[in-house]
């Protein structure tokens, strides 16, 4: 018989293929990182050999969960921001924090997010650093993905301009900077397997006309995909107003931002006409409610959005404007926050949630060849949903289990690329609380040295210290 890596047996498997398959008793064959099988466990049992059979009776496989958008470096700020509009968190806690912090503060910080990112079956994401001030700290922000096992898109944002409307001045540098730092990043990432650069602009009113230019440009001859906040708040349409006497959607399009290959993040203040053009350029949606609760910034039009057949990926935010990196609480928030805003239940369901948190996410990245379903060809990127407490018990439904019940408790296996990196809910590769105690002494210290632990009322001193 054929010898693979990794056989999983015994699963109740949601595959989300076009089909939308849950096979009972199913089994999985993992070769190269690649589903080489997947059926009944009697007939996948029967024609491989493994390095590895692992049996999964009486528990759910699921495809990884896609986190479309997330600041790593944030996991140092939880806590330090709560209570604030988005203005004044980023003036005081975000902004301080990322021009201060070292290359091995970045790391572990890092680190520390793509840990709970596992946990929660995130196997996918996309990261959004903020301006580095050293070359090292965005290498050390890579090395935390890399050496997490997940699969990223990493890229920094580009703020040339905005002074004037809050961005502090150690986040702004010429648009030349930060063309040489993308162009650099690219060629010394250019054959990572599991990670590809990306190109971010923070927000639009923190780049200059010349430098949207500039990115345009880079884009289409790096073909790297575009990331950027677009109205997360009502602040994006009336700077834009200001500047350009239209709101920032038409005047993106106006200069050929808006296409296949942008993700626009948030889009909480989106019209009809947003929407048109949207679809119009087939840009993709990245919905954080979280986030977006969190600092009261609105609701997202998600449903109009997807009804105009628009990609809707899920993200996480940073732990900054979240307080953690938990993916399986944003798909019960994802689903409530749209049901609550038209006031109808039946306006989603767990199926478009886990959709959006999967094949949605995938196509959202450029990744709908590789991940999003479990099929053979593609990667064998998932995780193990298991009935270990009375949180899901008892399960009729296993996707309404897991976008309405479940919690990081129940996640006890995940896989990405074929390479388990969590097992009975221990991470298998790295220590977790070594990571966890370097992470609590390196964020301390680091609120203290950038001033944003003043916000704090309450003092005390934990045993982590």
């Amino acid at each position: 018989m054929p010898s693979v890596d990794l056989l999983i047996t015994h699963a109740t498997v949601v595959t989300q293929n076009e089909g939308r398959d849950v096979i009972t008793d199913g089994a999985m064959a993992i070769q190269g990182g690649r589903i080489v099988a997947l059926g009944k466990t009697d007939e996948v049992a029967s024609h491989y050999s493994a390095r590895q059979t692992i049996s999964v009776e009486n528990q759910i496989v699921f495809p990884g969960l896609v986190n479309t958008h997330t600041h790593l470096f944030q996991v140092a700020t939880k806590g330090l921001g709560e209570d604030m509009p988005v203005q004044g968190w980023v003036e005081a806690v975000t902004a301080p924090t990322a021009t201060h912090v070292t290359p091995d503060e970045m790391y572990i910080f890092c680190l520390t997010g793509c840990l709970e990112l596992i946990h929660s079956g995130v196997t996918t994401l996309a990261d959004m650093s903020y301006m580095a001030h050293s070359y090292e700290l965005h290498e050390q922000n890579i090395q935390a993905i890399m050496d997490s096992g997940l699969r990223g898109i990493y890229t920094t944002i580009i703020s040339d301009f905005g002074e004037e409307y809050g961005v502090l001045p150690g986040l702004i540098k010429p648009i030349e900077w930060f063309i040489d730092v993308y162009e650099r990043l690219m060629q010394q990432y250019k054959v990572c397997e599991r990670l590809s650069i990306g190109i971010a602009i923070g927000a639009p009113w923190t780049v200059t006309d010349e430098g949207i230019h500039r990115v345009i440009k880079l884009a289409d001859k790096s073909r790297a995909r575009l990331f950027m906040h677009i109205n997360e708040n009502e602040l994006d349409n009336i700077l834009s107003q200001k500047r350009y006497r239209k709101n920032i959607v038409p005047y993106l399009d106006e200069v050929g931002f808006l296409r296949p290959d942008l993700l626009a993040i948030h889009c909480v203040v989106t019209d009809d006409e947003d929407i048109r053009l949207y679809q119009k350029n087939d840009v993709k949606i990245s919905y954080n409610p979280v986030s977006n609760m969190y600092l009261g910034s609105g609701i997202a039009p998600i449903i109009r959005m997807a009804q105009s057949g628009l990609t809707i990926g899920l993200g996480v935010d940073g732990a900054g404007s979240n307080n953690s990196q938990d993916m399986i609480e944003t798909l019960k928030v994802a689903a409530l926050l749209q049901k609550v805003s038209a006031k109808d239940a039946s306006v989603v369901d767990a199926q478009q949630v886990l959709d959006w948190a999967t094949l949605g996410g995938a196509k959202a990245l450029g990744l709908e060849n590789e991940i999003g379903s479990l099929e053979v060809g593609k990667r064998a990127d998932f995780f193990v949903l298991s009935a270990n407490s009375a949180k899901v018990v008892p399960i009729h439904d296993p996707v309404a289990t897991l976008v309405y019940s479940a919690g990081e408790e129940n996640v006890v296996m995940t896989v990405a690329n074929g390479k388990i990196l969590m097992k009975d809910r221990r991470i298998q590769h790295l220590d977790e609380q070594d990571i966890l105690r370097k992470c609590q002494v390196a964020a301390s210290g680091l609120a203290e040295r950038c001033g944003s632990s003043l916000r704090l009322k309450r003092k005390w001193v934990t045993s982590w210290e």
